[in-house]
């Protein structure tokens, strides 16, 4: 793999690995913090959308390392 390839690769991880983090941190916040609940009268659709997102990033993050 060139130099360049490789740059590519890491920064596509990097981005997802940020995004796994992020989606945890939201995660946790809708889990953990009242406030956000009272602004989300659907709080169980969030939380299944939110780990929609993170199963997605997880996804990409397991075919880019798997694969490149």
């Amino acid at each position: 793999m060139t130099d360049e390839r490789i740059r590519k690769v890491n920064v596509l991880k990097l981005i997802y690995e940020a995004q796994v983090e992020s989606a945890k941190v939201d995660i946790d916040n809708y889990l953990d913090n009242s406030v956000g609940v009272a602004e989300h009268p659907n709080l169980m659709d969030s939380l299944d959308d939110l780990v929609t997102k993170l199963s997605t990033i997880e996804d990409k993050l397991i075919c880019l390392k798997k694969n490149f």
